[in-house]
């Protein structure tokens, strides 16, 4: 009984190390680790890890990063940057929230790609991505897109959203919510899908809202057809438990 105990322990412990990523271990730990620099992709919002605690318990989760090869093509949320003294010696991205199995969700800098578990998000997620700013957010962009959806009057289509111009109302929304905010609107047939995902599509939605504070908003919307002919729409909306909206052409 003690050797089959002590052979499951044996093989816990060379399961554990198996875990370890050598080529991602001999990066980071050729040199000392003092500072990891946190940067939100979407706007200059960085956070900095500074105690050793800290650091060893955010490093020990990308040396364990294990290859992964399903890729979403979403777009990175942060970058994690390792410094020893002023001195960059590794970068990572990173997209939050991706839970399935062999999904990347982060890169090295030649462009390899890996898993690493999402519990490290405790470490930063919090102070980085505050969600209650943008809690009128989804609505808008289902909203809109659904009025323009009924200006076009189609059925049976394939569309993709072109959300490059995109800055201040996804600030604090990750690669995954945004994706699945589009995605969520299902009707006569239409399948949605973002820009980046998507390189065969009937129509193309392009998005560009000039100003927005949670309760008022105005944005630009072109449409584009196979034929490449464009309709721009101006929208102006008011919040109040619920968005209006007012369309006019430009």
């Amino acid at each position: 009984m003690k050797r089959v105990f002590y052979l499951l322990i044996t093989l816990l412990l060379l399961t554990s190390c198996q875990r370890v990523n050598p080529e991602i271990k001999n990066k980071l730990s050729s040199q000392k680790i003092e500072r990891i620099v946190i940067t939100n992709t979407r706007y200059a919002g960085r956070y900095s890890i500074i105690d050793k605690k800290a650091i060893a318990r955010f490093k020990n989760k990308i040396i364990k990063a294990e290859e992964a090869s399903i890729n979403t093509n979403l777009e990175p949320d942060f970058i994690f940057d390792f410094y020893s003294e002023n001195k960059k010696i590794a970068s990572y991205k990173y997209i939050a929230e991706l839970n399935e199995n062999n999904t990347v969700n982060l890169y090295d800098e030649s462009g390899k790609t890996y898993r690493i578990p999402t519990s490290i998000e405790d470490e930063f997620i919090k102070r980085l991505l505050k969600k209650d700013r943008n809690a009128n957010v989804p609505d808008y962009y289902k909203d809109s897109i659904n009025l323009i959806l009924d200006k076009l009057n189609v059925k049976d289509k394939t569309i993709a959203i072109d959300l490059k111009k995109e800055t201040m109302t996804l600030k604090y929304l990750t690669s995954v919510e945004i994706k699945e905010i589009f995605e969520s609107i299902n009707r006569d047939g239409i399948k949605i899908n973002l820009l980046e995902q998507n390189s065969n599509f009937d129509v193309l939605i392009s998005i560009n809202t000039k100003k927005y504070s949670g309760n008022t908003v105005q944005s630009e919307i072109t449409v584009t057809d196979s034929n490449g002919a464009k309709t721009i729409y101006f929208i102006e909306g008011n919040y109040k438990n619920k968005w209006d909206f007012f369309i006019k052409y430009k």
